[in-house]
């Protein structure tokens, strides 16, 4: 006898009503209220904007949790970034129509400078669509992806982005030498050096005892005990080891222990991450796939889209753009030409000049367009102290061509200002009291956090961590429609012989079967969609075979009810004991397999992880629809009838 199990009948209507709503695509009038252009994770945090009476859009972060692993900083960046790209759909242009600002106290404001966009500023705000209507509980279990096509079906560039671990090693102890005795000497802890052990992966630092202390034992000693728990708080370093204890200095010894390099590795990927997925955003890429290859020091870069590879090597080859340039003279005469946030920048320029604004407090420069140098010169960045104070500065070292180019521009230039800009934000803008020969340095009221984070930032658009481009692929758009074009032939022949063959073989039964494949076919869709992931090539693949498991499934099931029915059983005891019969068959072969896929998943790159996500996905789906779907079907098809023949 037949009961009916509500709950199984919502469990498929359930699955069937998500992988449709993730399949379906949703017009953009109803999307971005949805879910809202910023990341869900600084939704849930940030408080609304609000539009003040001097037509600006401000939030104040003083207060907000900012989701772990999230600097303020790179919550303003994403921030900016996020209205950057929506600002120009409404047709505003960066520092014409507004420009970014943030003040101590960590509010944050876009002000709007042209009258175009202060007209009405309430509905620009609403039409930015920051943040979603739907509840985040909601947006769990319906998050925006949508199922997109991957580079092989689309066309676009692939770049694999290989960090040197060796060249890695050799620059954190390098710079670790540099900044050790800043960082000590910041706090009040005197340094004479820190330098590397030969032929080891280790720094002695020199500690020196103040002559004040060395009549004190006991200022002494929490003297040295300061200096060993700053230099145990460095990261990447196994604990202090004592070399030398004498009366005017102590020698420690900080060794790199393998952990640390990896976790050293794995940061500098996260910090490249970073940079690269602002760049790529700010230059409005679609639908970027940037990630860290699983237990490899490799990054993957996936443009689908971009016509060929040359503008997004250049993207990710000048991330973290330095330039330096010259501050014009006050056509009014002596001073440079330059205002605080409150005035108004000047319309009428020479040619030769740009307005570039200062990152921090939105003063205006008029700066000369040549640019002198540039950041591909830097050999090295680091967090350091000034000459005369204990303020945080960050030094930059060049080489050969670039200390000569420095030595003339600084030369050539006495008593005037060179702006420092870093992606044409002016860093700081110093006058040149005399000709360098040496290092630079970039001033700002840093803490020692944000200026080894702006150092990072310099060193990572260099890539002097030993990041590389291992890998460059450009697949042209003919080539993924043609790929498309012959995977859904093939996905169509494949399910037209499978109908075929079951509608003939099984007659009524065998419709149920195809009923259920495409279910099947429905729910792989929408499981890539809700996933995230991309149909790949190797991925129609995985569906087309699916196609074949599926029906296998069910083929089993059906030959153990025919020899029910051959043994006399009435039609729904014979099909209540196939299918108990035909269940452990069933889940020992999709087992197997579902094992198989995730082992190449797991050692797998690229094209055989698609093959295997959408294979172990399959699988899945065919064991739900063979096993609960299908029956189901019989369930309601046939109930309690007393029915004396089936169709199969």
């Amino acid at each position: 006898m037949y009961r009916f199990n509500i709950w199984k009948i919502v469990l498929i209507l359930g699955v069937l009503l998500l992988s449709v709503i993730y399949l379906i695509p949703t017009p953009d009038r109803f999307y971005l209220p949805l879910y809202g252009n910023l990341p869900l994770n600084l939704q849930e945090v940030l408080p609304p904007f609000e539009v003040t009476d001097d037509s600006a859009f401000k939030v104040d972060l003083t207060d907000v949790k900012l989701p772990t692993g999230t600097s303020f900083q790179e919550a303003i960046d994403e921030i900016q970034v996020v209205f950057n790209v929506q600002m120009e759909k409404l047709g505003f242009k960066e520092e014409v129509d507004y420009q970014f600002d943030t003040t101590e106290t960590k509010e944050f404001f876009v002000k709007l400078i042209s009258e175009k966009a202060k007209e009405e500023p309430a509905t620009t705000l609403e039409n930015l669509h920051l943040f979603g209507s739907l509840p985040i509980t909601l947006r769990k279990i319906l998050p925006n992806n949508r199922l997109k096509l991957g580079l092989d079906l689309k066309g676009g560039v692939h770049l694999v982005l290989e960090v040197d671990l060796e060249k890695s090693k050799r620059e954190l102890l390098k710079t670790n030498s540099f900044s050790i005795p800043e960082m000590l000497k910041a706090e009040d802890i005197l340094c004479r050096q820190a330098e590397q052990v030969s032929g080891e992966d280790a720094l002695n630092v020199l500690v020196q005892i103040p002559s004040r202390f060395k009549s004190d034992p006991e200022q002494k000693k929490e003297y040295l005990e300061k200096a060993v728990k700053l230099l145990n708080d460095i990261e990447f370093f196994e604990d202090v080891q004592v070399i030398s204890e004498k009366e005017a200095q102590s020698t420690y010894q900080l060794r790199l222990s393998p952990k640390g390099m990896q976790e050293y590795s794995d940061k500098a990927i996260q910090q490249v991450l970073i940079v690269l997925r602002n760049r790529v955003d700010a230059f409005g890429v679609a639908e970027p796939s940037i990630r860290q290859e699983a237990n490899r020091p490799r990054i993957i870069i996936e443009l689908p889209g971009a016509k060929d590879s040359s503008g997004p090597l250049r993207i990710v080859q000048t991330m973290g753009r330095l330039e330096f340039k010259m501050v014009k003279k006050s056509p009014s005469g002596g001073s440079i030409w330059a205002g605080s946030a409150d005035t108004v920048p000047p319309d009428n320029l020479p040619e030769d000049a740009e307005i570039r604004y200062h990152y921090e407090t939105g003063g205006w420069y008029v700066v000369e367009s040549p640019v002198l140098l540039t950041g591909q010169n830097i050999d090295d960045a680091r967090p350091s102290t000034g000459n005369t104070s204990f303020e945080i500065v960050v030094l930059m070292d060049f080489d050969s061509e670039g200390e000569n180019k420095f030595a003339k521009i600084t030369g050539d230039h006495i008593g005037e200002h060179l702006a420092i800009l870093l992606d044409d934000k002016v860093q700081s803008a110093p006058v040149i009291n005399t000709q360098i020969r040496g290092n630079a340095v970039i001033e700002g009221s840093f803490t020692f956090q944000e200026a080894e984070y702006l150092s990072n930032i310099l060193k990572a658009g260099a890539f002097p961590v030993g990041v590389q481009v291992g890998e460059e692929r450009t697949v042209g758009p003919s080539l993924g429609q043609k790929s498309i074009e012959n995977g859904v032939k093939a996905a169509i022949i494949g399910l037209g012989f499978v109908l075929v063959f079951m509608i003939i073989y099984y007659r009524l039964s065998g419709l149920i079967a195809i009923v259920a494949l495409v279910f099947n076919m429905i729910i792989i869709l929408g499981a890539l969609a809700g996933f995230g992931a991309a149909l790949t090539l190797p991925g129609i693949a995985g569906l087309v075979l699916t196609i074949g498991m599926a029906v296998d499934a069910n083929v089993l099931i059906f030959e153990r009810i025919r020899e029910e029915l051959r043994s006399g059983k009435k039609v729904w005891a014979a099909i209540t004991s196939g299918y108990q019969r035909a269940f452990i068959t069933i889940l020992d072969a999709n087992l197997t397999t579902f094992f198989t896929a995730l082992v190449l998943y797991h050692f797998g790159t690229g094209p055989i992880k698609g093959f295997a996500i959408t294979l172990g996905i399959g699988i899945l789906a065919s064991m739900f629809t063979a096993i609960i779907v299908t029956r189901e079907i019989y369930g309601l098809a046939i109930g309690n009838r007393d029915v004396e023949k089936l169709s199969i």
